[in-house]
């Protein structure tokens, strides 16, 4: 009864030092509530969060790692330890536990939250927006994740997802300034962007033909000719046709599935994290091949554009 009254006062203690940001001294009476008691988990939480304000992650970690002992079907320890990994840039460590922690409790957001931090901390983009979308889909009131989420879209150039994100960031909290600052740098951004746009850009650019005294008339053909030109923008258009159903194929057949494996593989259970490395190798394979494919494509539009270009070309003198 001595030890119980004993740790009460200490918790006393601890919470006034707390209060007037003595964090030393709230750190010296949680010691001396575990030295009373080594298995008071309240004792273990607060001096880890002591450590932390102080910045003495590793000291943190050994407080939360004897909680995941001493509560090992709480997701929590590993959460928070999850998120010292990250501040301390060992992103890696950070997904370890953080697994662990959804293998603890599926449906926490803060776990699949620091996911996010972690994979976008190892440049593996595509993942971190999986795990930003999963902490959505289980608090569609973080803000922080639809913040982060649209930092990611805006380093993947993918800027209507990121006009999203941070729309919804507003709307959830209107004072967020730096939601507000990237929307309206990106807005920015975009407008400058549309005004480089020339809609005829693919097409003969009159004032340069003119300042090079070029007529931009059609070329006329021989039947011959044109029947050589047809031939030629046929193939070409047999050629792009393919490698356009090409890609359909596949994002249907490759990129799709890969991508749900993925995303299957980050939100269940324990024995698809076994499979996460594999999952993610092939997701990136899939990506690389459907880039391939795409400048491929790119490149018959240009080869199409250039015959024309060519068969127009009227010899100067």
């Amino acid at each position: 009864m001595v030890a119980d009254s004993n740790v009460t006062e200490l918790f006393q203690q601890a919470r006034q030092h707390l209060k007037k940001q003595q964090i030393d001294d709230a750190i010296e009476a949680y010691q001396r509530i575990i030295s009373l008691k080594p298995a008071e988990k309240k004792a273990h939480s607060g001096i880890a969060a002591a450590y932390f304000q102080l910045k003495r992650y590793e000291d943190a970690i050994k407080h939360f790692e004897e909680l995941t002992r001493l509560a090992p079907a709480e997701a929590s320890s590993y959460i928070n330890m999850g998120a010292i990994y990250n501040r301390m840039g060992e992103y890696k460590q950070a997904l370890s536990v953080l697994r662990k922690a959804v293998q603890k409790d599926k449906k926490s957001a803060d776990a699949f939250y620091n996911m996010g931090i972690a994979h976008k901390g190892l440049n593996q983009l595509s993942m971190a927006v999986t795990a930003y979308k999963q902490a959505i889909v289980f608090d569609p009131e973080m803000v922080d994740a639809h913040f982060n989420l649209g930092n990611v879209y805006l380093e993947m150039k993918n800027h209507t997802q990121a006009h999203l994100s941070f729309t919804r960031t507003l709307e959830i909290s209107p004072q967020f300034k730096k939601a507000a600052n990237a929307l309206k740098n990106l807005d920015t951004e975009t407008t400058k962007e549309k005004q480089k746009i020339n809609p005829f850009g693919r097409l003969v650019d009159e004032s340069a033909l003119r300042k090079k005294n070029i007529s931009a008339a059609a070329k006329a053909l021989s039947p011959e000719e044109r029947e050589k030109d047809r031939k030629e923008i046929h193939d070409l258009c047999n050629d792009i046709q393919d490698t356009a159903h090409a890609v359909v194929d596949d994002l249907k057949k490759g990129f799709t599935p890969s991508l749900l494996n993925l995303n299957r593989c980050i939100s269940q259970g324990e024995k698809h994290y076994s499979e996460l490395e594999e999952a993610n190798d092939q997701f990136q394979k899939n990506v690389n091949s459907l880039h391939n494919i795409r400048k491929l494509l790119k490149h018959k539009m240009l080869e199409l554009r250039a015959h024309e270009e060519i068969v127009n070309a009227i010899d100067v003198d």
